[in-house]
């Protein structure tokens, strides 16, 4: 136990988080060798179940004697797998296509779930865990709900919506300010290297493996008109390209408050990189949440009130709105045809008028208002995988369809339960990530605070593979360190109080006895 001098003549011991963390005697270059290799024998023989026959007992080991190591490995993995799906044959459906390299990311977890589970967790848990608990009990509940139509969706659903939130409860054993910084460069540095290639899709052009893809497995949405296709860089989807480019620049701008060796303009110029690179992939509700996550990030480094950094964030969608308009109206006649000005111009216009007929908006909002009225009309829910993509191929019940946002999702799945649940998830969430900011304001505080907003109603969109795990972790490392510094202060107030006690007065002590 170390101790701080806060007064004179006080000494206040401070509460150290001494927990030794999981390890083992894994190698990373062999890892990354071995991988490495697998991969490119995949590529060779174009078969993902060798590719999975091999990573996944890896996997399994690493995840097992070095969770700390697989937590920096895993965000390169899944930026990476919707490229090496393309790359080999079996796997370029972006539907839940059984492939079996989707089940590396969810193995690693659950084993480092039960490999942290191993050490008893210390003191009381927390509300948000409590929440977190509480959601994990209800999805595997209704896994077994019958009317989601078979088995095989409960357990898809599993895969998507209970999986992924297992990282809080890994964040919690290994939340360490050393490894966090750790993930956030990591997230950082890979989200630059995604918009590069997606910028390069944009205005170059797309190699012939995704030009495969775009032929063969391409959905809807990815055509903006006009015959201009949106960038996804490397993932299984545009909308999970977004949201990761939106978490990138969410830690980058974090990155900002810590002196670096990288020069502050390199550094701008990587932000700049990835948020061009959101602009361009023209996902309007990503460029909405990314400015509202960016301005609470500005206000709770300045420690405002929580109803003060709300409204800074709507500020700052005020202002981007209103900003789009000027740009747009200014632009709106020209009659260039070039894709970049084409994903401009429905970028802009959608953001300048977000209910306007350009903008998809009012339609989430009036598929999340059916997803509230659903599940209060069937307040037992549709089942855990009821709105997941495992619902598209195991079931066949035309009711079961997503919303696309959280709100409703949780409705149809889980019924009156799931909105009282996801309700108290996103009040503790964001009050957790809060507190944290204003109390670090530092890379980790606003990081935390900035995934949460940027993430926004998609904290359960388990389609997202390479976004939802990292929001659940970003919660995990905030409910710990957040309860560390909650028990040094009970602990310095205790010490305060007991160094600074004084005898009652000569008053005190002549008054009778009560």
């Amino acid at each position: 136990m170390t101790v701080v001098k806060n007064w004179p003549d006080t000494v206040v011991p401070e509460v150290v988080d001494v927990r030794p963390l999981p390890r083992g005697g894994s190698s990373l270059p062999l890892v990354l060798m071995v991988a490495g290799g697998a991969i490119s024998l995949s590529l060779v023989t174009g078969s993902h179940t060798l590719l999975a026959l091999i990573a996944i007992p890896l996997v399994i080991s690493m995840a097992w004697s070095n969770p700390a190591g697989m937590i920096g490995i895993l965000p390169i993995w899944l930026v990476l797998l919707g490229m090496v799906r393309r790359l080999t044959t079996g796997g370029t459906n972006v539907t839940f296509s059984g492939d079996p390299l989707l089940l590396i990311a969810p193995l690693a977890l659950l084993v480092m779930w039960l490999m942290v589970t191993r050490s008893r967790e210390p003191g009381a848990l927390t509300p948000l865990a409590r929440w977190v608990l509480a959601f994990n009990v209800v999805a595997l509940l209704q896994a077994f709900n019958p009317t989601q139509g078979s088995l095989l969706t409960g357990l898809g659903g599993v895969l998507f919506l209970t999986i992924p939130t297992l990282a809080f409860w890994i964040g919690r054993r290994l939340a360490e300010p050393i490894m966090i910084m750790r993930v956030i460069w990591t997230v950082a540095l890979v989200s630059l290297i995604a918009a590069a290639y997606g910028l390069y899709q944009q205005f170059v052009g797309f190699p012939s493996w995704d030009q495969s893809w775009i032929a063969s497995k391409g959905y809807a949405a990815l055509n903006v008109g006009g015959g201009v296709t949106r960038a996804f860089s490397s993932f299984s989807s545009a909308q999970e390209y977004a949201a990761f480019l939106s978490v990138g620049a969410v830690a980058w701008a974090a990155l900002l408050t810590k002196s670096t060796r990288w020069p502050i303009l390199l550094h701008l110029a990587a932000l700049a990189t990835v948020l061009t690179a959101l602009f361009y992939e023209s996902q309007r509700t990503s460029v909405f949440l990314v400015t509202l996550a960016l301005g609470m990030m500005a206000a709770a480094k300045r420690r405002y009130r929580p109803i003060n950094v709300a409204l800074a964030g709507t500020v700052a969608v005020a202002l981007l709105i209103l900003f789009a308009g000027a740009i747009g109206g200014s632009s709106s006649t020209s009659s260039s045809s070039s894709p970049g000005s084409v994903l401009a111009q429905h970028q802009l216009s959608g953001v300048s008028q977000p209910l306007g007929s350009n903008s998809s908006l009012s339609g989430h909002i009036s598929a999340t208002r059916k997803g509230l009225l659903l599940g209060i009309r069937h307040p037992l829910g549709r089942g855990t995988g009821a709105t997941t993509l495992a619902a598209g191929k195991y079931s066949s019940s035309s009711h079961l369809t997503g919303t696309e946002f959280d709100p409703g999702n949780m409705a149809i799945d889980f019924g009156a339960v799931g909105i009282v649940v996801y309700l108290m998830l996103l009040l503790n969430g964001l009050r957790t990530a809060y507190r944290l900011a204003v109390r670090r304001r530092d890379t980790i505080g606003l990081f935390v605070i900035g995934i949460a907003g940027a993430t926004l109603f998609q904290w359960t969109n388990g389609d997202l593979y390479s976004v939802c795990w990292l929001v659940w972790l970003a919660f995990g490392f905030a409910d710990h360190l957040l309860k560390v510094e909650t028990d040094r202060d009970e602990a310095a107030r205790v010490v305060v109080d007991t160094f600074t006690w004084r005898r009652p007065s000569e008053s005190a002590r002549q008054a009778p006895a009560q």
